[in-house]
């Protein structure tokens, strides 16, 4: 008598919890169909319990029919080995859900227990999230630190050795015969060397200038467009150098993009290119641009006085100059850089000496 209370308190027990449970709980017999559905599993699946006993559970979830899942369902009641699932996404009225599923045999039948793991998910996916975009945010800060770093370090060198000059100049000026004819080349050489040095703080300004300002407005930019504003700015340099100019964007015609930027970038390359021409041959200038996993790739290739392959990692620095034969402070393609990189993008460079050079630039 005693025994058979006790049993009926344990069943009263196992019920209460069945049907208490916060996550859905269900019961099936060898054939899958449902003789059990607790409180919860009800809600979440928005069926009557009338409606939900004696249906197969093919019925409610048609698409586990073949697959490994429901195989291994029917194997737990033939072998009595549980088993478990993670993250099985559940999709109800207007609702998702992921669920820890754990099956396991009871007598004859099938238990499916589950746990509500939908906001774990979504909070682990937050931090992972969170972490990636911690992780961008220190690399991009280690990139600017270094930035800097090399900025000041250019800085200082690059305007050290004109005011070391100008020192030196103002020094021999002072100690001079006033009336000395030899003072007029020392001040002739100290208005150089002043206009380097000016010329210098004029270019770091421009540098700072757009660091501190990149903006992320961007439009749809026509590349064609673009290369004519371009050319009619360089005509007269164009005809000089018996330019030729293929172009070739019918693969990618156009790009989402900065306005100010894409025409510093493609400004630079076509300065560039005609500054550095090769004056025993009339320059060629090839410009294309294509898709490559979703990236836009412009090419501009010319046939230009080149350079020697094993400084090409160098040519991006600051005021670093392939060629001095010409004008220049070597910034222009410090600044290209700097604003693909901004971008997320990266310049690839190949290049001959007495060659040509070749731009290839992921926007």
């Amino acid at each position: 008598m005693v025994k058979n209370s006790i049993d009926e308190i344990n069943n009263d027990i196992k019920s209460a919890f069945f049907e208490n449970a916060h996550s859905p709980f269900v019961i099936l017999d060898g054939d899958m169909n449902f003789v059990g559905v607790n409180h919860a599993g009800v809600k979440t699946l928005g069926i009557n319990k009338e409606n939900f006993i004696g249906k197969n559970l093919l019925d409610i979830f048609p698409y586990l029919e073949g697959t490994k899942r429901y195989d291994a369902y029917k194997n737990v009641i033939k072998t009595g080995v549980p088993i478990g699932f993670d993250e099985l996404l559940f999709k109800g009225a207007n609702v998702e859900f992921k669920f820890m599923v754990r099956a396991f045999k009871i007598g004859e039948y099938l238990g499916v227990s589950t746990l509500d793991v939908t906001s774990l998910v979504e909070t682990i996916a937050k931090l992972k999230s969170t972490q990636t975009s911690l992780k961008e945010v220190n690399q991009n800060l280690q990139r600017k630190n270094q930035e800097l770093k090399d900025f000041s370090y250019v800085a200082a060198h690059d305007l050290r050795a004109p005011l070391t000059n100008l020192k030196s100049l103002l020094e021999m000026v002072l100690t001079a015969d006033p009336g000395s004819t030899e003072i007029y080349p020392v001040v002739e050489k100290m208005q150089v060397v002043t206009k380097v040095m000016c010329d210098k703080i004029r270019a770091l300004n421009q540098v700072i200038s757009i660091k501190s300002n990149f903006s992320e407005y961007t439009e749809e930019m026509v590349f064609a467009d673009v290369i004519g504003k371009i050319k009619l700015s360089h005509s007269q340099d164009i005809i000089e150098g018996r330019t030729i100019i293929k172009e070739d964007f019918s693969s990618c015609p156009s790009i989402e993009y900065n306005p100010v930027q894409l025409e510093s970038i493609l400004q630079n390359l076509m300065s560039n290119a005609l500054k550095y021409r090769h004056h025993n041959r009339k320059l060629s200038i090839r410009i294309s641009t294509k898709k490559v996993n979703g990236k836009t790739i412009l090419t501009f290739k010319d046939n230009g006085l080149g350079f020697d392959q094993s400084l090409a990692d160098k040519i991006f620095l600051l005021f670093k100059r392939m060629h001095t034969h010409v004008e220049g402070l070597g910034i222009g393609l410090y600044i290209m850089n700097s604003i693909v990189s901004e971008n997320g993008g990266k310049i690839e460079v190949s290049s001959k000496k007495n060659k040509g050079t070749e731009f290839r630039i992921q926007l």
